[in-house]
């Protein structure tokens, strides 16, 4: 890796100078420091376990009574009788919604097309992992390959070899293509700092540091051209504001969960300039019903929503092929969350 940050000091220093339309909105603004003091004060090596974490980039299953007592509590709990221990690491851990998740994976799977059945998580980055018929998962997976399996159901994955994604994450999108397609395939992620430093490492870890281009090696190119990548990288990881140096032509764009954390005029522009990539699918799970209002600069939140619907008219010259939220997304009992899986397809492809 070029730098042990993942080349976030050069991000930083350059986003300073980045057009607003590639800086981080309100909703990011009010974690960035947080998530900036965890990786200076705990490094990268456990990031999934850094208390910003989950908050905004690593979701997970455990209880916050867990995240936040766990060190005082768990020694309890290990001293109850074994069915009580049990029930209590249940309730706790919330691994019964963990195996609930797999189930629906699994009844869900579809034969064929991108391999996804095969994929086993890393362990790189620490955190929370539940392992199911001798596989790794975090929830994060969970979520991706739940949506993945709509978007198999809906149209022939067997030729996707090249994904783009804005908001990816710590890069488990990735993960999941390129052992699912490990031959020929390339992915992409475009993430604000200092997320995009934390997937490049974590890139870096399951695929070896010379298969990942770094910020540090690609924030001087004037053009970052898909088919000169493809071959000498599995993955790529860069900034928004580089994301207009970007050619090529991507079999599938894919946004989970970030769109929604944005501005209208933000996600407009981001999607002008990846449509034109984009010459087979888009998969997006974001909220149908928007994220929560903030009532002022620096609260969690946006200050105009972004929903689903939004999302898909703004992909002009795509057509919806499938929609979902009870199965492969989802939403809770008073419909005041709907997390949406949308699959589109460029109209004529």
């Amino acid at each position: 890796m070029s730098g042990e940050d993942g080349g976030l000091r050069h991000m930083l220093a350059d986003m300073e100078a980045a057009p607003d339309l590639y800086k981080p909105t309100n909703f990011w603004n009010s974690g960035l420091e947080a998530i900036v003091k965890d990786i200076e004060a705990e490094g990268l090596e456990n990031f999934r376990t850094h208390p910003s974490a989950a908050f905004f980039y690593v979701p997970v299953y455990a209880s916050n009574t867990l995240r936040k007592y766990g060190k005082y509590l768990l020694p309890l709990v290990d001293r109850m009788r074994p069915r009580k221990r049990a029930k209590a690491m249940v309730r706790l851990t919330r691994s019964d919604r963990a195996r609930l998740d797999y189930r629906i994976l699994r009844a869900t799977s579809v034969a064929g097309g991108l391999d996804i059945d095969s994929v086993s998580e890393s362990n790189a980055g620490g955190g929370e992992r539940f392992e199911f018929d001798g596989k790794s998962y975090s929830r994060s997976m969970l979520n991706y390959m739940r949506a993945l399996n709509l978007l198999k159901k809906t149209v022939d994955t067997s030729g996707i070899r090249s994904v783009l994604e804005i908001g990816g994450g710590y890069g488990t999108l990735g993960e999941i293509l390129l052992k699912a397609q490990p031959e020929g395939s390339l992915y992409v992620n475009v993430d604000i700092p200092p997320v995009a430093a934390v997937s490049t490492y974590y890139l870096q870890q399951v695929f070896g540091a010379d298969q990942v281009l770094c910020y540090t090696d690609s924030r001087e190119m004037a053009q970052i051209d898909l088919e000169a990548l493809k071959g000498r990288y599995k993955a790529v990881v860069l900034c928004p504001w580089q994301l207009p140096k970007l050619k090529g032509q991507f079999d599938l764009f894919a946004n989970f969960m970030s769109f929604q954390e944005m501005e209208p005029d933000v996600v407009a522009n981001y999607i002008s300039l990846v449509a034109p990539l984009t010459a087979g699918h888009v998969i997006t799970r974001n909220t149908a019903v928007g994220k929560k209002i903030a009532q002022k600069a620096g609260d969690i939140g946006v200050f105009e929503q972004v929903t689903t619907k939004f999302i898909a008219q703004e992909f002009q010259g795509f057509d919806t092929l499938a929609a979902d939220a009870f199965v492969y997304g989802e939403m809770n009992d008073s419909g005041s969350y709907v997390s949406q899986v949308l699959v589109l397809g460029r109209r004529g492809a």
